[in-house]
């Protein structure tokens, strides 16, 4: 099964696909001290995602995401 053809719930956006089971980053949050915090998403569908990090469950939206940015935490 290639990317393209998974029908799996997913969020989309600037062409980039994510899914459930992805790790990510948001790169414009503010963080303390300019860590790097990386997030699972645990459920994903055209209007957001909800993602968890250090036990905390953030539920985002496509506008929260247009504002903070996202990008797999492998990208640099």
């Amino acid at each position: 099964m290639t990317a393209e053809s998974r029908t799996e719930p997913a969020f989309e956006i600037d062409g980039r696909r994510y899914s459930a089971g992805d790790r990510v980053r948001f790169p414009n949050a503010a963080i303390r001290n300019k860590q790097i915090r990386i997030y699972e998403i645990t459920e994903a569908g055209p209007g957001g995602i909800t993602a968890e990090a250090d036990g905390c469950r953030y539920q985002l939206s496509r506008g929260d995401i247009a504002a903070i940015g996202i990008k797999h935490a492998e990208e640099t």
